[in-house]
Parts: C-alpha cells; sequence; structure tokens
C-alpha cells in the first residue's frame, strides 16, 4: 500500500455516484457483502455482490404477489421506491437471470437467493437486494463506478490483512443486461487521485471520448475477478468465453431442469470451463468422485471437487466438476425446486454408480 495512503482522507465519490447511492439508501461498505461464512473459508478474502434474482424484483412490487414466505412476498417500501425513481415499469420487465430454468428461478423455485439470510428476515435483506437492482437500473454507469468505489473500500481492508480481494459480482443474477464484463464506466482524473489517497487503490483514467473502460480494466491489477455463470451460449457477447476473455474466472452452472442442460454443459467442459453441479447430497455424505456427462453433444467424464469447502473457485483447476450439496431455499415448493438438484443415492457408498435422467441426456455420479 502506497505511504500516500491516509486512512482519514476524505472519501468523496463522485456526486452521481453519492447522489444514486443516496436516494437507494446505500452504502459503500454495504454494496458488497464480506460476511458471507463461505467466502470466509479456506485462505483469501471474497466480496459478493447480491441483487433480486430472475424476475423477483417485479413480483416483490407487484401488490399481487402471493409469495410463500415474507422475503418472497410484495415488499410495499420497495414497490414505493420504484414508483417515486420512476422505475415501476422498468422493474416489473427486469430479469437478472435471462437462462434461468423453472427449478431454480420460477415461482417457488430453489434459487439460494433464498437461503440462509435472504429467506430468514420480513423481507428486510430481499428489499435491499431489490434497493441495489433499482439502483443498477436507474443509472448502470453509474451504479458501476459505485461499484468500483466499493471495491476500492474492501481493497484497502484487504491490502491492509496482507491478501489480495476477490470479487463476486454475478452474487445472485447475471449483472447489468451487457453483463458486468462489457458494462464500461468512466473514471476522472480526480477520482483516480482520490481513491489512491484514500484507499492505496491505483487505477487510470478512463474518461472523455474514450468512452470509459471496463471494471477488469481498471480493477483487475489489483482484485481477481470470478464469478459462476448460467450462460446459455458458450460463445458469443454474453456468453462464458466472452467473460473470460475480459478478464473473469467463470464457473459454468448446470441448469439441471433445463430441455439442454447436459448438452450444453458437456460444451462448457470441452471448452474448459469448470461446471458446478448442484446434487441432492446430504450434509455428510460423501461426494461423488468422478461426473460423466452423456447428450447428443457427446460424452464427457471428470473429476469432482468439494465447492462447500470454500467459495474461491478461482483456485479450483480447470475442466472439473465443482459439486455443490442441496441447500434449504426457504419458501421453496419442493415439486418445483427438486429438479434444480441432481438426484443422488439416500447414503453414496465407494463403488457406487449413480444415473440421473436430463432432458437431453444422463448424468452419471460415481462414488
Amino acid at each position: 500500500m502506497s505511504y500516500l495512503t491516509r486512512a482519514t482522507a476524505p472519501v468523496a465519490p463522485p456526486a452521481d455516484v453519492a447522489d444514486l447511492l443516496q436516494r437507494f439508501r446505500l452504502t459503500l461498505p454495504g454494496l458488497l457483502t464480506d460476511s458471507n461464512p463461505k467466502l470466509n473459508k479456506g485462505d483469501g478474502r471474497a466480496v459478493i455482490l447480491h441483487h433480486l434474482p430472475a424476475g423477483a424484483l417485479g413480483a416483490a412490487i407487484n401488490p399481487g404477489t402471493p409469495g410463500s414466505i415474507p422475503a418472497r412476498s410484495y415488499l410495499p417500501g420497495l414497490a414505493a421506491l420504484a414508483e417515486a425513481e420512476g422505475l415501476t415499469a422498468a422493474a416489473l420487465a427486469h430479469n437478472g437471470c435471462p437462462w434461468a430454468s423453472n427449478g431454480c428461478g420460477g415461482a417457488g423455485g430453489g434459487c439460494l437467493v433464498w437461503a440462509g439470510h435472504g429467506g430468514l428476515s420480513p423481507g428486510v435483506v430481499a428489499e435491499a437486494r431489490g434497493r441495489r437492482t433499482l439502483a443498477m437500473l436507474a443509472d448502470p454507469a453509474a451504479y458501476g463506478r459505485a461499484v468500483l468505489w466499493a471495491i476500492a473500500w474492501h481493497h484497502r481492508r484487504a491490502a491492509a490483512a496482507g491478501q489480495r480481494l476477490a470479487v463476486r459480482l454475478r452474487g445472485t443474477d447475471e449483472g447489468p443486461a451487457m453483463g458486468w464484463h462489457r458494462l464500461r464506466v468512466t473514471v476522472s482524473h480526480a477520482e483516480t487521485v482520490r481513491l489512491s489517497q484514500r484507499f492505496g487503490f491505483h487505477t487510470v483514467t478512463a474518461d472523455g471520448p474514450s468512452g470509459g473502460a471496463t471494471l477488469a480494466d481498471l480493477a483487475g491489477h489489483a482484485v481477481t475477478f470470478y464469478d459462476y455463470s448460467k450462460a446459455h451460449p458458450v460463445t458469443g457477447p454474453l456468453s462464458l468465453t466472452a467473460q473470460a476473455a475480459a478478464g473473469w474466472d467463470v464457473t459454468a452452472s448446470l441448469r439441471a431442469d433445463a430441455a439442454d442442460a447436459a448438452g450444453r454443459a458437456v460444451l462448457a467442459l470441452r471448452a474448459g470451463f469448470r461446471l458446478a453441479v448442484p446434487v441432492a447430497i446430504k450434509k455428510g455424505q460423501p461426494l461423488p468422485q468422478r461426473l460423466t456427462l452423456r447428450s447428443e453433444a457427446g460424452a464427457v467424464t471428470v473429476p469432482c471437487v468439494d465447492g462447500d469447502a470454500h467459495d474461491h473457485r478461482y483456485r479450483d483447476p480447470a475442466g472439473v466438476a465443482v459439486i455443490l450439496r442441496a441447500k434449504r431455499a426457504r419458501g421453496a415448493d419442493p415439486a418445483v425446486a427438486a429438479p434444480f438438484f441432481l438426484s443422488a443415492p439416500a447414503s453414496p457408498a465407494p463403488g457406487d454408480r449413480f444415473r440421473s435422467l436430463l432432458a437431453d441426456g444422463e448424468a452419471v455420479l460415481s462414488w
């Protein structure tokens, strides 16, 4: 950290960033979450950005939403904020997870945004995530710059502990419509000076006719960007490959109940990506050692790693299956949420092989 860094230097984010945070009752330290227990497993420090997933923002501002728990229900405070900011129509139309399957994103689905604190409180956590989502819709570029300042705030704490900060922005959705890896933000010279003096965070000026720069261009030298992504295509501007090329360490997520789940997963693994695989295995039960996927796209067998041991996926080798045990999403309808996970034997043992049939193929778990 630079000797010029002063913890007492004014934070002083740009006026439009400060205004956006004030309007949506957000703060720089609280914009990114660093208290998730899984983030703190293993070595290193990580932060995550939580929004409302899929169409949950629209449901939260719709008075007719019959949520199964308060967090999944109508949130009048959020509805009033959307109305006051002229964002009601945008919020109702917003889909934060364009590649979600019914088992994860539908009404009663098993999305993990409703696990842990997200499903416990009477809408407090859900409303905070909704306010972040509204702020992103209101001004994506200013919101992106607010995220940059929040990254700098957490970077200083990590650097003081001798650690490199890891940042996960697709915590519960896929981010802005153009994708976090494509969002361009402007940074003035005055901002770069303040970021350096206050947080020891050195970035470059990205202003004027340049159209700004991506977050990876601005912060990738200082932090590690990583994410899980259900991005449907392996190639294309919003794809897994595009995210990786833009400086993200990305792990593909299996959409277990999607019509093309096996085929897309085979393509992702063949392209060298890890594959996150949610499996209905109880805590304490042994994890499979290998996963075989078969589809019209072919077959592939890969080793498995424990995805619950930590969340620092960038430390895992490429081309592995990251096994995530089933977790309770509060208010989920078992009939809807169950297909979100691959099925598994009740008490797996070494030598077991278990087949889960997918719409376009099958998965074979081997212990």
